[in-house]
């Protein structure tokens, strides 16, 4: 360590460096010798004094770890990231600054840094240390205590990046504005892919060093006018001074995933950091800065539903699907506020009786300007903004209404299927409620069969799933597979769940008439279930092909449009006034007033 070693070598040498020793040692002044790093090398006994720490235990370490008030002291990225700049104006001026003993008492220290070239010893911060509380003046003060109340009200805490407050008044400033105006500014928005995994598995101290670690690489990669910010959770934003059009905005983007792509050590734990990055590129006078964010924010999006792990640029096309989200998701809530929703019924014929068995509760919004819209057009929507639930609650009500009012029309034998997704399964006050409604309509449990999507319930969280079912088996209701076949992932669960029922996806109905493979599949699944003493009904029925090989295969209940679309409740009950029972012995085509004997590929009764 060149000569900065030399102050702390106890060995003889010549009369000028003994001496040299010798006045530094009894200094009045605390004097410190850091790295460019500014990791304490080396400190006289008059610093030791000062600061009531010895040398040993400052070594190695950085003054601002310990040396600042808790209320000024940086975070945590900012203290690990920092360095010293050897063209900084701190060099060969007096800084006053407020900071702590070891003891907890604060006082006022009056600073001068000096950058001390080794040659090949490298470089050396050497800083002068002293005392000047009873010289400062309470204006002195006061004013040093606002410098450390600003830095805190413009960054954030945990990693010294700046915050949206810091960022608000950059963006405002006239020199972006500038920039904004020639189009020579850009935003990347930079989203960690799974964050909530690395919280969830290895806790928030991981979570926060990720944080860290991610804000020091920004800040590495920032230019000197550029500005990295954390802008809240695992989100961060870096805008760039002249990136050098989209190209080279892109250019800064894919360096910043290149950095993060470096697992990060943490105790005994290596952790994967990805990142999703939007990028938007001011284009004339006319752009604002929270138009940059926000379009930048609708690329992310995009990135991220893409895959993740990637670089989206912004769009006008991608500026257009996001303000039909947003209007989607302003128009969901304002439907689940006014009561907007309905519900449709779609029969399920028994084949074995030929008689209407039950009918499956589906969701329709009654859209004030878009009309009836399918749950196609909605759910993931009302899924992602939380609103999903609430529907499903919502839908239930209805579904329950609709079977007492069939009750009382002289459809006593019905059951009804009511769909619900994993946020309600999951909720263990579920059961309790749809006892209480079951029983305020002189309803019984064993008229309601649940359905839950094989995706929900096969998804990792098994033995959540499993506790949900069996809390629904205890309530008396029937449990049913939804989808199920999708992959054909639930035969090896089938034994886990007590369920009561599977529903036959109708991707593997459409296929009966022309797949030779997936007719064995259907047929090994009809037989397994009843071996089971499960029930299976087919979804998607259309034609008279599918019936005919559902019947052969002893399937013993389906539904679909090739029997009926949904339909409303009153539509419903003129329709089963119309077609319950069925003959066991007739067609089924003919059953519904089609011909005798239906041409193969034909659509049984109503039309689509």
């Amino acid at each position: 360590m060149g000569q900065a070693v030399a102050l702390t070598d106890d060995s003889s040498g010549d009369g000028a460096q003994a001496l040299f020793r010798r006045i530094v040692a009894g200094a009045q002044d605390g004097i410190v010798v850091q790295d460019m790093a500014a990791r304490i090398e080396w400190a006289n006994p008059a610093c030791e004094r000062l600061y009531g720490w010895p040398l040993d235990q400052m070594r190695g370490r950085k003054p601002q770890e310990f040396i600042l008030p808790p209320e000024a002291r940086p975070p945590e990225a900012e203290i690990a990231g920092f360095r010293y700049d050897p063209g900084s104006a701190l060099f060969g001026h007096y800084q006053l600054s407020r900071h702590m003993r070891r003891d907890g008492t604060t006082f006022w220290n009056q600073q001068s840094f000096a950058l001390l070239d080794l040659g090949a010893g490298g470089q050396k911060v050497v800083i002068t240390c002293r005392d000047v509380t009873d010289q400062v003046s309470t204006e002195q003060a006061l004013r040093q205590v606002q410098v450390d109340l600003r830095h805190a009200a413009h960054h954030d805490d945990l990693t010294g990046l700046a915050n949206r407050k810091k960022l608000a008044e950059y963006l405002a400033s006239s020199p972006v504005r500038a920039a904004m105006a020639r189009g020579a500014l850009g935003v990347l928005v930079i989203d960690i892919d799974k964050f909530k995994e690395i919280n969830d598995s290895l806790g928030h101290r991981a979570g926060d060093r990720t944080l860290a670690h991610v804000a020091a690489l920004l800040a590495r990669l920032a230019g000197p006018r550029d500005l990295a910010c954390r802008t809240g959770g695992d989100e961060f934003l870096l805008v760039c001074d002249a990136p050098g059009g989209e190209e080279g905005l892109k250019a800064r983007a894919e360096a910043v995933l290149r950095a993060l792509d470096r697992p990060l050590l943490w105790r005994d734990h290596s952790i994967p950091i990805g990142a999703s990055i939007g990028a938007c590129l001011a284009t004339g006078p006319a752009t604002t800065g929270e138009e940059m964010i926000q379009h930048a924010d609708t690329a992310l999006y995009a990135a991220k539903a893409r895959g993740r792990g990637r670089v989206m640029h912004y769009t006008a096309d991608l500026g257009q699907a996001q303000r039909a989200r947003q209007t989607l998701a302003r128009d969901l809530r304002e439907a689940v506020a006014c009561d907007q929703f309905e519900i449709h019924l779609q029969p399920q014929l028994c084949l074995t009786s030929g008689r209407i068995r039950g009918c499956e509760a589906l969701i329709r919004w009654r859209h004030p300007r878009r009309g009836l819209l399918a749950p196609a057009a909605f759910l993931e929507a009302a899924d992602g903004l939380g609103l999903l639930a609430e529907i499903d609650y919502l839908s239930m009500t209805m579904a329950l209404d609709a079977l007492r009012s069939l009750i009382e029309a002289g459809f006593g034998h019905l059951t009804m299927s009511i769909n619900v997704s994993a946020a309600i399964l999951a909720d263990i006050n579920y059961p309790g409620l749809l006892d209480w409604a079951l029983q305020s309509r002189g309803l019984r449990p064993d008229q309601i069969c649940v359905e839950v999507l094989e995706t929900t319930i096969l998804d990792g969280s098994g033995a959540d799933m499993v506790s949900a079912v069996a809390r629904l088996k205890r309530l008396g209701v029937r449990v049913a597979l939804d989808d199920f076949g999708t992959g054909y992932a639930g035969l090896a669960h089938m034994a886990s769940f007590e369920v009561d029922a599977i529903k036959l996806d109708r991707s593997m109905i459409a296929r009966l008439d022309h797949d030779p493979r997936n007719r064995v599949i259907v047929r090994a699944i009809i037989r397994l279930c009843r071996l089971l003493d499960m029930s299976v009904v087919a979804e998607g029925v259309e034609t008279a092909d599918q019936l005919a090989i559902l019947r052969r295969a002893h399937c013993p209940v389906i539904q679909g449009f090739g029997l009926a679309r949904p339909m409303p409740l009153d539509v419903l009950i003129d329709w089963l006034g119309a077609n319950d029972p069925l003959p066991a012995t007739a067609p089924f085509g003919a059953a519904l007033g089609a011909p005798a004997t239906p041409e193969p590929s034909r659509i049984i009764g109503h039309a689509r």
